[in-house]
């Protein structure tokens, strides 16, 4: 290939890159558009997630933020006695179910969160903490919990751990598919709110 061709060449492209971008700002602008009459949009993951979102929604028409409407519904998945998420989901490998959660906030884009936290029935609340209440983004293991009983959070015995691992063992015993590898069975949940501000 000679010069006047690879400039030719270079050229050609440039010009099609350029029509590709005024092609997809066109449907940008249009999803925003669409995106902008349909506030507020609530979604979260999985069947289970159904109630978050309603609770979301509830949250919302009461005046809370987008940053409320994401705690409570996941406070309510949390707490729902599923084995999902919350302090009833799976144990670790010693038998104690220690929780995840974080947060994230658009405006002011900042976030909180907390790992390995064990015996707080709200690890989101914890997270959400963490974000308003210090300096850190994450606080993980006992310094999140210690960080959690300053706050005020419920706190729950470690001996019900042992009811609910010797019950989670003799399922995974009797499970001969192993549901550990199926897709719709895992240990987490999504929740993001776009509310009528346009916050998310």
């Amino acid at each position: 290939m000679n010069n006047t061709s690879r400039r030719n060449f270079l050229l050609k492209t440039s010009i099609a890159t350029a029509t590709s971008s005024l092609g997809i700002g066109c449907s940008t602008t249009y999803h925003t558009n669409l995106i902008t009459n349909l506030k507020p949009v609530i979604i979260s993951t999985w069947s289970f997630g159904k109630p978050a979102n309603e609770l979301a929604l509830q949250t919302l028409q009461n005046g809370g933020s987008a940053l409320d409407a994401v705690e409570q519904g996941i406070r309510l998945v949390e707490s729902s006695g599923n084995t999902s998420v919350g302090l009833s989901g799976k144990p670790n490998a010693a038998g104690v179910p220690q929780l995840d959660a974080c947060i994230m906030n658009g405006p002011g884009h900042s976030a909180g969160s907390v790992a390995g936290i064990e015996g707080v029935v709200h690890p989101i609340t914890a997270a959400r903490l963490v974000m308003e209440k210090t300096p850190h983004v994450m606080l993980v293991g006992r310094g999140a919990r210690w960080f959690s009983e300053q706050q005020g959070l419920k706190i729950v015995d470690s001996a019900q751990d042992e009811k609910r691992y010797a019950a989670w063992l003799a399922k995974k015993k009797n499970d001969p598919q192993n549901k550990a590898k199926k897709p719709d069975n895992h240990d987490t949940v999504t929740l993001i709110v776009l509310d009528n501000n346009g916050d998310i």
